[in-house]
């Protein structure tokens, strides 16, 4: 009986440990110089989605899908390109020490290049939200399905 309360009373501190929230790590984008480039690569899913789009300061951009092997390069318009400036300039990344693991779920890897500095982020269907990108990660995949249509 002894043996039990000893088991039940360290289960109960596996439990209460396993439930505490980790600790964040917040970072904030890179300040734009004059020449920068964001680029975001989409892959996972059921169907093993592998997609990418880069965007280039001056509005140009690349979007590909490496799966059909297409490739379709353009100019945003200045209104888009202004908003993504926007986004990226205030940017606040948060990234939990031990993300969860997510089956099937889409990865998103972002690339923020500027002045010489590169920022890179990773984060999933789960972690997006929570970590701040949220809004980018939309309107990036937005400028990237309408790309592929």
């Amino acid at each position: 009986m002894k043996n039990f309360g000893v088991i039940l009373f360290l289960l109960s501190l596996f439990w209460v440990a396993g439930c505490q929230s980790e600790p964040e790590r917040a970072y904030t984008s890179p300040v734009l110089a004059e020449e920068w480039s964001v680029k975001m690569t989409v892959s996972g899913g059921i169907m093993g989605l592998l997609q990418s789009i880069e965007v280039q300061s001056d509005g140009a951009y690349a979007a590909a899908d490496q799966r059909v092997g297409k490739i379709v390069k353009g100019e945003m318009t200045a209104d888009d390109l202004a908003t993504l400036e926007q986004l990226l300039s205030t940017l606040k990344f948060s990234a939990p020490e031990n993300p969860p693991i997510c089956a099937d779920c889409f990865v998103f890897d972002i690339e923020i290049e500027s002045g010489g500095r590169k920022m890179l982020i990773h984060a999933d269907d789960i972690t997006t939200d929570d970590s701040g990108i949220g809004e980018l990660v939309k309107f990036l995949r937005g400028l990237l399905e309408t790309a592929l249509k």
